[in-house]
């Protein structure tokens, strides 16, 4: 979640976190490995102790994050992931020969290594990185930790450490050891069994031949590389009386009835199709689309190119429709009205991975889900068959994914409709905790199909994610040409002001999204207001926002205003300057944007960035100063 510092007014604590920092007051902006390494050894040396509340201090926002409590914590020996039960086994953290990397100016990347060891479990080596920095008080903080790799690292020694220790009896159960069994015996005729799934205390099995590697569930998220190895395999299905009733020849076996009851989705070179549990191809796999539908007349709508056709309660194939709108059924598709809930006890069925070391339960989203951005591909959700190690594990998946529909707009002067959606995933990972996005469905009239996207809500510089207050709740969407659209929706930012009591917490984030080769693409910024794509008005002026005070406690007082303030138009016009790399000769503006965009190959800050600034640029700075009534020339900062 989102970072905030402490104030530390305990006198034993201040003296602990004074003692590493004579050093850090000799220079200004960076960091020398000799201090980071005193400070180090400093907060390794709390760990050691069990001094968790001073450890925490060493942290921008100290023991008011619960997801840095909780590494402390473990880090200490004092719990798991889940920060609730004691840890199976011992860490430790190899200080003495961190790798350091102060080539970022104000701040300084520190690398350690970290060992789990346990006597029944060959020892085993992770890491964690820790950004660190200097404060405006020249003290050291630990200002971002990432711990990907440490708690999956950690969760699968903890696993090998209860496989090791804990008879597999009390572990699983007999459904789950006997498919375990049966899966080996399958590899005698196929490369790998990834799945079972059990269904009427019967077990199916999703086979593949080829090679699947570690990325496979999250390559859709990766940025593309040259070097990365790719999974490369195709799948099927056997049913519990080990007959292939599914080829080998799919991209994607979904779970038995996560789409239709009964059915099973398939997927090839990017076509759909669906299978009955006989074996019998019901739908045949060269559809683009397979949407279901709730309205009890038919069971989907299928879309192949720019026809559509039904797919009726007897399993049928209708004729294709003529002038058939999608924008008509849009409430009767599955999850694209009203709200769902999903987790373990959502499904009659459990499907899980073959695997001791993986103790979730996995749903594989329905296609159409996962290309209008709704859902993940992958969901993995605790597993009842497996309590032994849910109750020790507390780490990666979902407690529940909620899908809310939150409004529609349909003018019928406008060549769209859209519906908008709010997803909130109960992330139980070490950073744990409630995590929201805003999605929006459009209609494309014109072409009769549908389009999806999705983002966080969250759109700051640091970790966040939490669900919004709702004090505001804006979402709306306007069709700037044929091509880009302009999506308006409440998120959060926890954006420092100039008055530096203040911040602004939540409010409208502007995305620009480009409609290209029939797909949505948001055009890419990386300021807070996305000031660079249009000419602003006074239209721009009008939205819900928050303001906190900065006390940094929980009794942070909020202020709800429906409009811009000045201070935020200062912001506003600031924040361009600053994406050309201009250099701030006011203190307060030099500090708020001293870091944002940063770029490693490019380090100069310049005096005067006129020249550099584009037409909209300079027209949206003008536009302010009128605003602001500043009436020096248009190009000129604010000092």
């Amino acid at each position: 979640m989102k970072t905030k510092p402490v104030l530390i007014v305990a006198a034993a604590l201040a003296v602990v976190v004074c003692g590493f920092l004579f050093n850090a007051c000799k220079t200004v902006n960076q960091p020398e490995k000799g201090e980071l390494m005193a400070f180090l050894k400093t907060f390794n040396s709390m760990l050691e102790g069990g001094q968790t509340e001073v450890a925490q201090s060493f942290f921008d926002n100290g023991d008011n994050d619960k997801a840095n409590k909780i590494l402390v914590n473990v880090l200490s020996g004092k719990t798991g992931l889940s920060g609730k039960k004691k840890p199976l086994f011992k860490v430790s953290l190899d200080v003495d020969n961190a790798g350091i990397d102060i080539t970022q100016p104000g701040s300084a990347e520190a690398r350690i290594t970290v060992s789990f060891e346990h006597p029944k479990v060959e020892r085993s080596l992770s890491s964690i990185s820790f950004t660190i920095h200097k404060t405006v008080d020249k003290q050291f903080k630990i200002s971002g930790a990432k711990t990907d790799d440490f708690r999956a690292d950690y969760a699968r020694y903890q696993n090998k450490v209860i496989n090791a220790t804990i008879p597999e009896t009390e572990l699983y159960k007999p459904i789950t050891l006997a498919a375990f069994k049966t899966a080996e015996q399958l590899k005698s005729r196929y490369d790998s069994v990834l799945w079972f799934q059990h269904i009427d205390n019967k077990t199916w099995f999703y086979v593949i031949k080829g090679t699947i590697e570690d990325t496979y569930y999250y390559e859709d998220r990766l940025q593309p590389s040259e070097d990365r190895k790719k999974s490369d395999f195709k799948m099927g299905l056997v049913n519990p009386q080990m007959e292939e009733v599914i080829p080998i020849e799919y991209d994607l076996v979904h779970n038995i009835g996560g789409m239709i009851d009964s059915l099973i989705e398939v997927e090839k070179g990017g076509k759909k199709g669906l299978y009955n549990m006989q074996g019998k191809l019901v739908v045949p796999v060269d559809y683009d689309q397979v949407l279901p539908l709730t309205d009890g007349e038919n069971l989907a709508v299928l879309k192949k190119g720019s026809t559509y056709a039904y797919l009726k309660n007897d399993l049928t194939m209708g004729e294709d429709m003529v002038d058939f709108k999608i924008g008509d059924i849009l409430s009767k598709i599955k999850y694209l009205s009203g709200s769902a809930k999903l987790s373990e006890k959502s499904s009659k069925t459990i499907m899980e991975y073959n695997s001791r070391n993986t103790p979730n339960s996995l749903v594989i989203s329905p296609s159409y889900m996962v290309e209008l951005s709704l859902l993940p591909k992958f969901m993995e959700f605790p597993n009842p068959l497996r309590t032994g190690m849910n109750e020790e594990d507390g780490g990666n998946g979902s407690g529940y994914i909620a899908v809310e529909h939150t409004g529609d707009e349909n003018k019928e002067e406008n060549w769209f409709q859209s519906a908008f959606y709010s997803v909130v995933n109960d992330y139980l990972g070490g950073r744990g905790g409630l995590y929201q996005d805003k999605q929006i469905v459009i209609v494309d009239k014109r072409q009769n199909k549908l389009l999806g996207f999705g983002s966080g809500v969250y759109m700051g510089d640091e970790e966040g994610g939490g669900p919004l207050s709702g004090e505001c709740k804006e979402n709306t969407l306007r069709a700037i040409n044929d091509s880009l659209f302009e999506f308006k929706t409440t998120s959060s930012f926890y954006m420092p002001m100039y008055d530096s009591t203040k911040n602004l917490m939540e409010g409208p984030y502007y995305h620009y999204l480009q409609v290209k080769n029939g797909n949505i693409k948001a055009l890419r910024t990386d300021r807070f207001f996305p000031t660079q794509f249009l000419k602003l008005d006074d239209s721009y002026l009008q939205g819900c926002y928050v303001l906190g005070d900065n006390m940094w406690d929980e009794k942070e007082k909020k202020t709800v205003v429906n409009h811009v303030t000045p201070d935020m138009l200062q912001y506003m016009k600031n924040e361009i300057y600053a994406s050309y790399h201009y250099k701030f000769k006011n203190p307060r503006w030099k500090e708020i944007f001293e870091y944002r965009f940063y770029n490693n190959n490019d380090t100069t800050r310049h005096d005067n960035v006129d020249d550099s600034l584009t037409v909209i640029d300079k027209y949206n700075i003008e536009w302010i100063n009128k605003k602001l009534k500043i009436t020096k020339p248009a190009t000129v900062a604010l000092r």
